[in-house]
């Protein structure tokens, strides 16, 4: 299990520039980026970290700053050489660099083993941003590429925040959203509340499907308190579909609750069937999947995160009517969003207690409004044919609920 004391820094652990991402820090896109960037958001002490959580060691090689530009660890400002101690990994990794520093705390010759203090954050050298983090890069030998980082780093390659018990710096409830990918839960464990998917619509077939850990989660979070509320992940392209995603939930889901629609890309490549959408076919495929949603009795909602919400849907104009789920992960992120929900970042592995894989933290921003249940709505429901014994216990039915005192049962034979 990951945890915080086999990462960079103690507490969360902030990606800025995951490893490889061309175009992430200068060139125009034509730089490779060998490392991972990783600030510290509640420690500024750059520290040995583990492999998949396990403890390792080595001996520092390198401690210095080089301003000679002919040579190209000049880009690093202070930095430190980690060399690992043999076979304690698998794989082709033996140095371990930390860069960017702003002070040197070991010294070359020391043994190191993972939790010791290494340096002192900085942004010495070429480093990207306004902002002091570590550049985090693994090697074979020590002038060969950069290998990927990630299993060193304890957290997943991509911009995100990670590790460490959530802070609540605002008095905010912390919560998490859950689907099959993070398994199978021991919701016993589980501190928060959740947001629970149900299911998703196949963004190449558009086949309504249930999330594989739906019920389990279901069942858990409600046996255990910790239930919020529900969100689907939409690939609907035309506002019928938005409303049989909407009655495909309300067939799974009790209503009474939040329910949200999850409008994102459907993977990296941007090629699922409902990608393409205008901002307005967009708009108007939630905005009908949310009336069909408040009709079975939900909240209904809208999930997005912050560049989607400006570009390929009306977020702020659906939050009139609907409350609004944001993703963001930034420091400084854009706070005239409206929003009742705001995803700030990721656990690493084993976060959470109860769960072992990575989850989504969220702060419940302000109370969500009680649904608009059709409590004082009639609902009139039609019963085909049905045989003599169906028949007998409908009728025994319709009388416990006293429709036939009040004259509202009828039956003839067809």
């Amino acid at each position: 299990m990951i945890g915080s004391d086999t990462m960079i820094f103690s507490g969360r652990n902030l990606v800025k520039y995951p490893y490889s991402c061309y175009g992430y820090t200068r060139g125009g896109g034509k730089i490779w980026h060998g490392g991972i960037d990783v600030c510290g958001m509640d420690d500024d002490k750059i520290r040995m970290p583990g492999y998949n959580g396990k403890s390792i060691a080595g001996t520092v090689v390198t401690a210095r700053i080089v301003t000679n530009k002919s040579n190209k660890t000049w880009e690093w400002g202070y930095y430190i050489c980690v060399k690992l101690d043999a076979n304690q990994t698998p794989d082709a990794v033996n140095y371990l660099y930390f860069c960017h520093c702003s002070k040197l705390l070991a010294s070359v010759g020391q043994k190191v083993k993972t939790g010791d203090v290494l340096a002192v954050v900085g942004q010495t050298g070429n480093a990207a941003g306004t902002w002091t983090h570590c550049h985090f890069e693994v090697r074979a030998t020590a002038k060969s590429k950069g290998l990927d980082p990630t299993a060193y780093a304890g957290i997943p390659n991509k911009a995100g925040t990670y590790g460490g018990q959530p802070v609540q710096t605002s008095g905010e409830e912390v919560l998490i959203d859950v689907s099959h990918h993070q398994g199978t839960i021991d919701w016993a464990k589980v501190p928060y509340r959740a947001l629970v998917r149900i299911g998703y619509r196949g963004y190449g077939s558009g086949k309504l499907m249930k999330d594989e850990q739906y019920e389990a989660n279901l069942a858990g979070a409600k046996a255990n308190n910790k239930l919020l509320g529900f969100y689907f992940f939409s690939q609907a392209i035309t506002v019928d579909e938005a409303r049989e995603e909407a009655d495909f939930c309300a067939s799974l889901a009790p209503s009474g609750y939040p329910l949200f629609f999850d409008a994102e890309w459907s993977h990296a490549t941007h090629d699922g069937r409902a990608d393409n959408l205008t901002k307005d076919q967009r708009t108007a495929i939630a905005m009908a999947f949310c009336e069909k949603a408040k009709a079975h009795g939900f909240t209904a909602g809208i999930y997005t995160f912050t560049a989607f919400a400006s570009a390929n849907i009306d977020y702020a104009y659906l939050c009139e009517d609907y409350i609004g789920w944001l993703a963001d992960t930034r420091t400084n992120y854009d706070k005239t969003l409206p929003r009742y929900i705001h995803q700030y970042g990721q656990t690493a592995k084993g976060g959470v207690p109860g769960i072992t894989a990575v989850v989504d933290l969220n702060h419940l921003v302000k109370a969500l409004p009680a649904a608009d249940k059709p409590a004082n709505k009639l609902q009139v429901i039609t019963v085909g044919p049905v045989s003599q014994g169906d028949a007998d216990a409908i009728y025994l039915l319709c009388k416990d609920r006293g429709l036939t005192d009040a004259g509202l049962y009828k039956s003839s034979w067809a």
